[in-house]
């Protein structure tokens, strides 16, 4: 069963737009590869949907990566972030906030920075972790993306 949104590709400003933001989050997505206190694919997830709407070919061959690609297939068709990235992803989060909070020193920027990574947790923590169980004609359980 297919849930992904598909959407058209946008064209002309808009584009260049979805384009800029795509390959930025792509660039925070690549760095956090290799440092681990920043998570690779909640960036990438974002790239996609950028790329999906700017230029589907970029989507699509970030979705084929090895490594990344199955849990980016796995959000974007069922809407699943698994326990691990959801803790990657929540962790790099308080700690940037943490760091937010230090450097800056600004009760308005921090609470306004702490706001956002606290609602943007949320959503990550009430994601479904695991692909859902479908029940076909004869009563067995089958996942309809194992991997």
């Amino acid at each position: 069963m297919e849930h992904m949104i598909t959407v058209p590709p946008v064209r002309g400003l808009p584009r260049l737009l979805w384009m800029l933001a795509g390959a930025a989050l792509f660039v925070l997505g690549a760095i956090g590869a290799v440092l681990p206190v920043l998570p690779t694919t909640v960036f990438w997830i974002g790239a996609v949907a950028c790329f999906a709407r700017s230029h589907p070919a970029l989507a699509e061959r970030i979705q084929a990566h090895p490594v990344f690609g199955p849990p980016l297939r796995r959000y974007r068709e069922h809407g699943v972030i698994d326990a691990r990235g959801k803790r990657a992803a929540i962790g790099a989060m308080a700690l940037s906030g943490f760091a937010t909070v230090i450097m800056t020193r600004s009760l308005p920027i921090s609470a306004g920075v702490c706001g956002t990574l606290s609602l943007v947790a949320l959503y990550i923590a009430t994601r479904p972790e695991a692909v859902p169980v479908v029940r076909d004609d004869n009563s067995r359980e089958s996942a309809s993306d194992p991997g």
